[in-house]
């Protein structure tokens, strides 16, 4: 078995399923909207380095090249794709673009978070390109900046291993980040709000100055930064394109005042069940949000 969908992540262990995918597991019927999806369990990648003899040749600079030039085991390629043939039965969409990104418990440590560390694929749209998504996705796992971090924070990577989850793809209208509470008056009254159009992967990355929004918890008080919003990032054949803002898009906030409570109410059902503050990353389509991932604050 090489694979769990995400309703069952929960009953699985986490080394195996890995952070991301687990805390998405125990919330699924909590009210909030979640692409479905399934998680490819940390086990495969071991199993897939030792079947290509990988391991001795995790040194080489060539290693990343050596991996994803290596054959995918036949019983893993064949798991991989059933499961991703079952998300589109389950979805009813037999054009099922889907996300692949990491889910390793290194990734939410509270004083060293790998959030961010590893590759995320998105607009993946056919058994083919999942396949090396899944490679690309490992092969970010043994990247130079993961190492240095790891090495920096003096941690064994290999105490974390990488799990995958293999995602519903949103083609969001808006998309962004939410913090709790405000980290930076470390207020509990209030959340704060990053977006912009498009993927979420332009604020994720850096390269966009978001709308903020600071929300008060109980009066509903909104407070509002016009951010540049730059570029978007939008879906582009099997990929993903940079697009310049428009003057009329950077010049208004992104967000209606009805999404802004919408994520509010999400934020707060969130932070009740789990009993911590939580960093979420939303997609917003036709005026409803999506919870994308859900963790706590960390370093």
């Amino acid at each position: 078995m090489f694979t769990v969908f995400l309703k069952d992540a929960q009953q699985h262990p986490l080394k195996q399923i890995g952070s991301k995918a687990m805390y998405l597991s125990k919330v699924l019927n909590e009210g909030v909207v979640i692409p479905n999806g399934f998680v490819i369990i940390a086990d495969a990648l071991d199993q897939f380095m030792r079947a290509n003899d990988l391991y001795d040749q995790v040194d080489d600079p060539a290693f990343i090249e050596m991996l994803m030039a290596a054959p995918m085991p036949e019983a893993m390629e064949a798991a991989y794709v059933e499961a991703y043939a079952q998300l589109k039965s389950l979805t009813g969409d037999d054009q099922l673009a889907v996300a692949v990104r990491s889910s390793s418990s290194a990734e939410d440590l509270a004083d060293a978070s790998f959030a961010g560390q590893y590759d995320t694929i998105l607009n993946v749209k056919d058994e083919h390109q999942l396949l090396d998504a899944i490679k690309q996705c490992w092969a970010s796992a043994f990247s130079d900046h993961v190492r240095d971090y790891a090495k920096q924070k003096n941690i064994s990577l290999a105490e974390f291993p990488m799990s995958i989850l293999v995602q519903q793809m949103v083609f969001a209208d808006v998309a962004g980040v939410i913090f709790s509470i405000n980290p930076i008056t470390d207020s509990h009254d209030e959340m704060i709000i990053n977006a912009s159009y498009g993927l979420g992967e332009a604020i994720v990355s850096g390269i966009v100055t978001p709308d903020t929004y600071i929300v008060h918890k109980e009066t509903k008080d909104i407070m509002k930064d016009l951010g540049l919003k730059e570029v978007k990032v939008l879906p582009d054949g099997a990929g993903i394109k940079e697009v310049e803002t428009t003057l009329a898009e950077s010049d208004v906030y992104c967000l209606a005042d009805a999404e802004v409570l919408a994520l509010l109410q999400a934020t707060n059902t969130l932070e009740k069940f789990y009993g911590f503050p939580v960093d979420i990353e939303f997609a917003m389509k036709d005026g409803k949000p999506f919870i994308l991932q859900s963790r706590p604050i960390t370093a």
